[in-house]
């Protein structure tokens, strides 16, 4: 994937399987100064900041989380037999509940600007004629995260294998050297850049930010990491009132030029597609009508359980078939009284005519 334009430093792409997350010692897949790849796994501030529980604690979305088969790059399953990764992922088999499924031909769409220009992030659908993941719908966040919010962040991207160091300008600098495997982890950090349109190859993405900040700084959280390839896809999470929202997909990291490949630093950004500000098309490819967070009827009801006219969260109609104004139960009645008043009409002249005829016949007999 071609280098995002923002600033002076390089930014690098989170392909598909190349961004990873990483304690602040080594979790910064996407930097620029990687080239043009995608992120991989997490990289760690320090081997210490690494969680030791494999799944967050009181997290419900976990299994959301997945990845391309083959040991691809990450891939978010929304719900509803629809899932969404950044764009230079690319749709594909992904595994959700111990399966394998395979993606619908022609169901993959990239979501669009608000002037008509690609961002780098798209849905499609999965084949779901075999089964159904039976996982609930993902909460989108409504809003943007602000600066200073903290964040949790899954991906299947590469770890932190050692530190390297080498010469710039005759200072010596260090890193954190990526490993050859991505494998599933979380880690969070502090979001620091909001709204920030993000240029990379055809894409240009509306992006949510945060930096890799060592151990101890002002900033730092308690399992810093950034991405590294393999992470392209993966998530970015906020809890508002109790309740876990997907703010973010990642898809990028910038660094400083010069270091060695495969390298994250401190000081290296993570970029994330803005998941409120493509809320509405990503639900208007992915949500039915009982599903969309709309009142799509006008009777100030939404969505199953709450519109009477939901059967369930898969129903495209929110119309109330019951209701005298619509159709469905009430269209029925009224056809079955129709048909009854009909028939009743109809026996009514029969027998009439019966009775008509045979007082013919008689005065014609009695000529």
């Amino acid at each position: 994937m071609g280098r995002p334009r923002l600033d002076r430093r390089r930014r690098r792409g989170i392909r598909a399987g190349v961004v990873g997350l990483g304690v602040a010692f080594g979790l910064i897949g996407l930097v620029g100064v990687i080239g043009s790849g995608a992120a991989h796994a997490l990289i760690f501030a320090s081997p210490d900041m690494e969680p030791a529980e494999a799944v967050p604690p009181d997290f419900p979305y976990w299994e959301h989380v997945t990845q391309r088969r083959y040991q691809g790059p990450s891939v978010l399953y929304l719900g509803g037999g629809w899932a969404l990764t950044a764009r230079h992922v690319g749709m594909g088999e992904v595994f959700l509940e111990g399966r394998i499924f395979a993606p619908i031909a022609g169901s993959q769409r990239t979501l669009l600007n608000l002037d008509g220009s690609p961002a780098d992030l798209m849905v499609f659908e999965i084949d779901r004629s075999e089964g159904d993941p039976g996982l609930p719908l993902l909460p989108l966040a409504r809003r943007p995260v602000e600066r200073g919010d903290q964040v949790l962040l899954i991906g299947f991207g590469r770890g932190r294998a050692r530190v390297v160091e080498w010469d710039a300008d005759g200072t010596s600098q260090f890193g954190f050297q990526w490993d050859a495997v991505g494998r599933k982890r979380w880690g969070t950090n502090r979001i620091d850049l909001v709204g920030e349109r993000v240029n990379q190859g055809a894409w240009s993405t509306i992006t949510i930010g945060f930096g890799f900040d060592p151990p101890l700084g002002a900033r730092t959280t308690r399992y810093e990491a950034a991405a590294a390839t393999g992470d392209s896809g993966g998530a970015v999470f906020v809890q508002r009132d109790g309740t876990w929202e997907l703010a973010g997909v990642m898809t990028s990291v910038t660094g400083t030029t010069g270091r060695p490949d495969a390298t994250s630093t401190y000081g290296d950004r993570t970029y994330a597609a803005d998941v409120a500000a493509y809320r509405s098309e990503i639900l208007r490819w992915t949500r039915p009508a009982c599903a969309n967070e709309q009142d799509d009827d006008g009777d100030e009801a939404i969505d199953f359980p709450d519109d009477p006219g939901c059967r369930d969260l898969e129903d495209d109609d929110e119309r109330d078939r019951t209701d005298a104004t619509g159709s469905g139960l009430t269209e029925i009645a009224i056809a079955l009284g129709l048909a009854i008043g009909g028939a009743l009409a109809l026996v009514f002249r029969i027998r009439q005519r019966g009775q008509s005829t045979p007082s013919s016949t008689s005065d014609s007999t009695a000529d």
